[in-house]
């Protein structure tokens, strides 16, 4: 194991960047909560923590994402599409959207890294 690793339930995993993680944490802050137009006291804290949870899912999925194998990947790409093109045959519309969105955002994300 290298120093870029922790190990993590029987795997390893990359380490994560806090000095980044925080500052997308405020990004997500600033961004939901208008943070400059509205003073930090009025916010509160559990809003901030709540940004920092959104941070670190952010970064443990990118991890996770990075760790993939090429051919993993191709695999996850090639069954995303397949579920995009069958999604149209769920009934509700507001799932029907979700999922597709849902699916469209994993797909952006893999095909990025």
């Amino acid at each position: 194991m290298s120093k870029n690793t922790i190990s993590v339930s029987g795997g390893a995993m990359p380490k994560i960047n806090r000095a980044a993680l925080m500052t997308r944490a405020w990004a997500i802050f600033r961004q939901t909560y208008r943070f400059p137009e509205i003073k930090f006291a009025d916010i509160g804290r559990r809003c901030f923590a709540g940004c920092l949870r959104q941070a670190w899912v952010e970064a443990r999925e990118a991890a996770r994402v990075a760790a993939l194998t090429p051919e993993e990947k191709a695999g996850r790409i090639e069954s995303l599409n397949y579920l995009i093109q069958r999604a149209g045959f769920i009934c509700g519309g507001r799932e029907w959207k979700a999922t597709i969105s849902r699916h469209r955002a994993e797909l952006r994300q893999l095909q990025a890294a």
